[in-house]
């Protein structure tokens, strides 16, 4: 069959994967945005908490779900790769610090969230394990004084986990404060690897850390690896892979490394003469894939894999899947509040983003309260394509009916300069369309963020000068 032609994909993943030739893989591996927002966090401009007239943190007061997440920034060694806003220290009193100024920046949102339950929770890094049990517990309490915090598996409370650092002791305390979800940073498991991007973790430790994590009640665990990280080639990363299914997380991000050394300090650590080549790359990525699927997992689209059984999966195949700033989700909550340097906070009406640098965040919060720097405030034409993308990204095909319904207008008259830009992707099968959908191929899955950028007005527009991720 034709694959201009392919009919549109089912909700429910395929467990096989397409034929892809590089060729193809080459030509849309560029760089372009992840969509964990729209516009793009690059395109941010100056805000402040005390700015008057309206802000889009002034919807908060009528949310009716919350999601809150936290950034610790502290890790205890260098990873060469990570692009993370982080720390290195063994000064474990500016951790303690950092939390009180946490807890006082939520203070400022007491006033002005309304008392919606949180359904979701998550603890993001550099490494929120580098918190001791004790101010884990002094966080988590300290939140459920402002914020509306609830217990049970109806909620998902998650935390990023470094495998080296993480101890039985700080799961047992995990679970008491309500986390069911847990993500460790693997990478990669070959030693060569490892020592290259100064990262040593044994497969011994992440299997006794996961065993450990189940036997507590931690429903979903899911781990990162990294592909074309300087010594990888395909054995090696197949290599990895087994070692991962033997230990059968419920989830696997395979993430592309992004060496931009220009701007992370850490990756000029790395010996570029030991980054694979692009080719080498996209080969990679295609072994790893199909030993995922064959292994039995649902491929949802860009470099998320999940269990058939995992809930995750299953709000795909039901199309609930969402997306925010942690990536899928299947909790979509009204609004989120991100605390802490760096964070990042979203409402119907906007983005709001806090000061970078752990000194910048302090003296604001020392001096407001808050440490809101920059963000956007959404026009209608901000939500359309924000909602057009997060259908592609989330459920691989746009709906024109309701296009009609938003605009008044035609999908193909709404969006003629669009479809022109998906041109090459409808030639190479990766998008399709009927009367009444726009659609990724299963072929297209791959290419998500390509068919997303089609309906980025700012990124065929004045440039930022933002440098992307490569797609592959």
């Amino acid at each position: 069959m034709d694959d201009q032609c392919e009919s549109a994909v089912s909700a429910a993943p395929s467990q096989e994967l397409p034929a892809l030739s590089p060729q193809l893989l080459a030509r849309y591996a560029g760089a372009c945005p992840r969509y964990t927002s729209y516009p793009t966090a690059d395109r941010f401009y100056p805000l402040s908490g005390t700015a008057g007239g309206e802000q889009p943190w002034d919807a908060l007061k009528n949310v009716e779900t919350l999601s809150l997440y936290v950034h610790i920034p502290f890790c205890r060694s260098l990873c060469y790769f990570c692009a993370c806003n982080k720390i290195i220290t063994n000064q474990y009193g500016l951790a303690s610090s950092y939390l009180d100024n946490v807890l006082r920046e939520a203070q400022w949102y007491r006033e002005r969230v309304a008392k919606a339950p949180v359904v979701q929770l998550h603890l993001g890094g550099g490494t929120p394990t580098f918190l001791n049990d004790g101010d884990l517990t002094r966080l988590m309490a300290g939140l459920g004084e402002i914020f509306d915090l609830r217990a049970g598996d109806d909620v998902e409370y998650s935390i990023e986990a470094d495998p080296r650092v993480l101890e039985d002791e700080t799961l047992d305390t995990l679970r008491e404060l309500g986390f069911n979800r847990l993500s460790l940073g693997i990478q990669d498991f070959n030693l060569d690897v490892q020592r290259a991007v100064n990262r040593i973790c044994s497969p011994e430790q992440v299997r006794a850390l996961t065993e450990g994590a189940r036997a507590r009640g931690f429903g979903s665990i899911s781990y990162d690896l990294i592909y074309g990280l300087p010594g990888q080639d395909v054995a090696s990363l197949e290599q990895t892979i087994d070692a991962v299914m033997d230990l059968a997380p419920d989830r696997i991000a395979l993430y592309h490394y992004a060496h931009l050394p220009e701007r992370f300090k850490a990756q000029r650590l790395i010996n570029t003469d030991l980054i694979p080549s692009p080719s080498a790359k996209i080969a990679m990525q295609l072994a790893a894939s199909r030993r995922l699927t064959e292994a039995g997992y649902v491929f949802l689209g860009m470099d998320h894999f999940a269990r058939p059984d995992d809930a995750l999966a299953q709000a795909a195949a039901e199309r609930r899947l969402a997306r925010n700033f942690q990536g899928y989700t299947l909790m979509p909550a009204d609004a989120l509040v991100g605390l802490g340097a760096s964070a990042i906070s979203y409402s119907r009406d906007g983005y709001w983003q806090n000061h970078h640098s752990l000194k910048e965040y302090a003296a604001a919060i020392g001096e407001r309260g808050e440490a809101i720097c920059r963000g956007w405030q959404l026009n209608p034409d901000d939500r359309l394509r924000q909602w057009l993308i997060m259908e592609l990204m989330c459920h691989l095909r746009i709906d024109k009916g309701e296009v009609e319904a938003k605009t008044g207008q035609s999908f193909e008259s709404a969006f003629g300069a669009e479809l022109a830009r998906l041109q090459p992707m409808f030639a190479d099968g990766l998008v399709g369309q009927s009367e009444s959908d726009l659609y990724v191929t299963e072929r297209g899955r791959w290419f998500l963020r390509n068919a997303a950028a089609a309906f980025d007005v700012y990124l065929h527009g004045q440039q930022t000068g933002a440098r992307y991720s490569r797609v592959l």
